[in-house]
């Protein structure tokens, strides 16, 4: 991929040139190149925020701007769409999608950039000239960021091409194949017990512990986050302990703290702050989509652009005391003087009333709705709030689920009730191993509504079809046509690679084109 940059930037170059006066041409000096980038600390800072790129720039808003909460929140049964019943997005909503979805190209195409790049830092950092120091902390990121691509992508297709070095032959590019998910995590495992050692706790110029760059929390996170993944039934390894010591080492690290009022996680204002562990940042000419598609419109000057609604049941899931639920979702707004509600009201309609296709009044995401005071028509529709990947609530669930499955929920309690108390719910105590397992999972929805923890963040199994009916819960079609779970035996969702990513996976490799398949998994 590289090559392929350098290849047109050259032929532009000879093309504005050719037409110049002898006069007007200046010689170069030097040019980035494989042989000689990166070759010092400053570089490999450019370097590193070329990865960021992949996250917030492409085509169409590809990744992380909207494509990723695309294919892993709007499919899940928290996020409807609302303003479609034909096009991509509701292919995606449904589950009716082929592997030509536009979404899963772009994303997978992101993905995979962003690994490449990563490469080949990883490939060049041993062999620069710079501090050990400074190996070990960029070598650390950019072992990060393969881990988190392939993490992204082994929970939407399965079985994925496994990229360790940079591709630097294209006669050998159509020989990709994939690798089987045990493989594949694995290597992403691996991958984060070194970023583990090599990332500092913070960065020394940042003032705070998350300012978009990987960090020694961020990778444990992730780490506690992937040996939970794999000790589901579908890799069925029994990673419990390890995810729990990884957890439990960001926990012990004191680097982190929960924000005392939930609510002002989601201010554009307090970005960054003690409890945001790695967020995707969006600033000035990089903004977040995703976030203000889900503001509804009729509102007057802060109209959204309306696509995604969530559900009145899951709404009411919450109880009135959790502090959580008035945040997590719009149900009222104020501009200027006056008050808009999502309920109609008399003679004055509601904004979350979709009636006749939807009964009952459906509220909007909440959690994303400030613009630091700004009006979103300002900004194009688009929003200056980061998107969360990694924050200190979901540290403390990842402990105590991954604790509650390796031992029992004894040394659990402390970190669910840690979440709880901020959402201003009693405390748990005295709950059997299966009853603290169905209570943290129901905790994860609440706390972390709407930030794709449900769609292919999810434990990476389905237990006698429990889990894949709560993902599903608002998408019969689904169901009814993709048959997603069998009652005889677990199973896992897995995603058509691309068609567009064809040529560059061998087709005896590849999964079939068609609509979302079901992987058996053995029972654990």
């Amino acid at each position: 991929m590289r090559i392929r940059i350098l290849a047109t930037i050259a032929a532009g170059a000879t093309l504005v040139l050719g037409g110049c006066k002898d006069y007007l041409v200046e010689a170069p000096e030097d040019f980035f190149t494989p042989a000689n980038f990166p070759s010092t600390e400053a570089d490999l800072k450019i370097a590193l925020g070329g990865i960021d790129n992949w996250y917030t720039g492409g085509s169409n808003q590809a990744y992380y701007i909207r494509g990723w909460p695309m294919i892993s929140e709007v499919p899940s049964e928290q996020t409807i769409l609302i303003n479609n019943v034909t096009d991509s997005k509701y292919e995606q909503d449904t589950y009716t999608y082929n592997s030509n979805n536009e979404w899963l190209w772009r994303t997978w195409n992101q993905m995979y950039g962003a690994i490449g790049q990563a490469n080949l830092l990883i490939g060049a950092i041993p062999n620069m000239k710079v501090t050990q120091d400074v190996k070990d902390k960029y070598m650390g990121a950019a072992k990060f960021h393969r881990a988190l691509n392939h993490f992204n992508a082994v929970r939407v297709w399965g079985d994925i091409p496994l990229m360790k070095s940079p591709i630097t032959d294209f006669a050998v590019a159509n020989d990709i194949v994939r690798s089987p998910m045990a493989e594949v995590y694995a290597s992403i495992a691996q991958d984060l017990e070194d970023a583990v050692k090599l990332l500092p706790v913070k960065w020394s110029d940042s003032a705070t512990p998350d300012d978009g760059r990987p960090t020694r929390g961020a990778a444990g996170t992730m780490l506690a986050d992937v040996y939970a993944n794999m000790s589901g039934t579908i890799i069925n390894q029994n990673k419990w302990a390890n995810a729990a010591a990884a957890a439990k080492a960001v926990i012990d690290s004191k680097a982190y703290t929960l924000v005392p009022n939930f609510g002002d996680l989601w201010l554009v204002k307090n970005k960054n702050g003690p409890e945001h562990i790695y967020s995707i940042q969006f600033e000035g000419l990089i903004r977040n989509l995703f976030t203000s598609q889900s503001r509804p419109s009729g509102i007057g000057a802060e109209s959204g652009i309306n696509y995604w609604c969530t559900t009145p049941e899951f709404m009411d899931s919450y109880s009135d005391t959790d502090l959580r639920k008035k945040v997590t979702f719009l149900t009222q707004v104020t501009v200027g003087a006056t008050t808009y509600n999502y309920d109609t009201r008399g003679s004055v309609k509601g904004f979350g009333d979709k009636s006749p296709r939807f009964p009952r009044p459906l509220p909007y995401y909440g959690k994303f709705y400030d613009n630091g005071g700004q009006s979103i028509a300002l900004n194009s529709g688009r929003s200056n709030l980061n998107w969360p990947v990694y924050r200190y609530a979901e540290t403390l669930l990842l402990h105590a689920e991954a604790e509650n499955e390796a031992n029992g929920p004894a040394a659990a309690y402390a970190s669910i009730n840690a979440v709880r108390t901020r959402a201003g719910l009693p405390a748990l105590a005295g709950l059997t191993q299966t009853q603290f397992r169905d209570a943290v999972r129901q905790e994860r929805s609440w706390e972390l509504a709407f930030e794709v923890q449900r769609g292919h963040r999810r434990r990476s199994r389905v237990e006698d079809g429990v889990e894949a009916n709560e993902f599903l819960g608002g998408h019969s079609t689904a169901r009814d046509r993709y048959q997603l779970w069998d009652q005889a035996k677990p199973g896992i969702l897995a995603v058509a690679v691309p068609d567009r990513a064809i040529g560059c996976v061998h087709s005896e490799t590849r999964a079939p084109n068609r609509a979302p398949a079901v992987l058996e998994a053995t029972e654990s």
